[in-house]
């Protein structure tokens, strides 16, 4: 009788441990829970075009390399184009007179040029002038290069005289006795007196622009006279003062 009781009291006391162990184990990870979404897997939002990305990013004032480059170089060009006004300003007198000089020789070539298509002998009639206009055309290519220092200088002002000089370059070439009844030689006139025409108008612009500071492109032509003139007085300066000898004999 004691051993029954004392079994059921075993039963009852290992049942309840018995049944706990029964069950499905979970594993760790599904205890865990499923795991967090990572950057990649949140939802996104509608995408952009690229149009809208750069409507957006001008609104909130982003510029692109493009632009800030493209800005650099057009203050640059402007601050270039300054200088070279100032330095046409500190010159405009010899401008001037190289444009005018060039139409005194464009109306030369006209004149000779239709003597040596209506001479007897046009070749003989070219021969007496036609080598003297050519070096003056010469000349005055030389000096447009001085003052532009070969094209260094001047700015849109050079672009404008190039425009007559080039042509003049080229009528200089075909000099010759029947230059007169070329049809292409009026037009030449023409455009050549046309461009003078600009860039005398470009020196009067310049001349009246008060922003421009002429000193600081000081003209230096001229200046190697007054340099000479300073040591011829500075070589005088040793004998002034000085008392002056007797004759000799006296």
């Amino acid at each position: 009788m004691k051993h029954t009781l004392a079994v059921v009291a075993l039963s009852l006391f290992l049942g309840p441990v018995t049944g706990c162990d029964s069950g499905d184990k979970k594993s760790i990870a599904d205890q865990i829970g499923p795991a967090t979404k990572g950057v990649a897997d949140i939802k996104k939002g509608p995408e952009v075009s690229e149009e809208e990305l750069q409507r957006r990013r001008k609104e909130a004032g982003f510029k692109t390399k493009e632009e800030v480059d493209a800005e650099l170089a057009a203050e640059n060009a402007k601050m270039f184009e300054k200088g070279d006004r100032e330095y046409i300003k500190a010159r405009v007198k010899d401008y001037r007179k190289l444009t005018a000089d060039t139409r005194t020789l464009l109306a030369d070539i006209e004149k000779e040029a239709g003597k040596w298509a209506s001479a007897k002998d046009p070749q003989k009639a070219f021969d007496k002038t036609g080598e003297a206009l050519g070096k003056r055309a010469k000349d005055q290519q030389k000096q447009l290069d001085k003052l532009s220092e070969k094209g260094i200088k001047g700015g849109n002002t050079q672009v404008i005289l190039n425009k007559a000089f080039r042509p003049l370059e080229e009528l200089q070439g075909a000099l010759g006795p029947e230059l007169g009844k070329d049809e292409k030689f009026a037009e030449a006139l023409k455009t050549i007196r046309a461009a003078l025409d600009e860039a005398e108008a470009a020196f009067t612009e310049i001349e009246k622009d008060e922003t421009l500071i002429a000193s600081k492109f000081a003209k230096v032509e001229g200046e190697e006279g007054a340099e000479g003139e300073d040591a011829e007085a500075e070589g005088a300066k040793p004998d002034e003062g000085k008392p002056k000898g007797k004759a000799k004999g006296k």
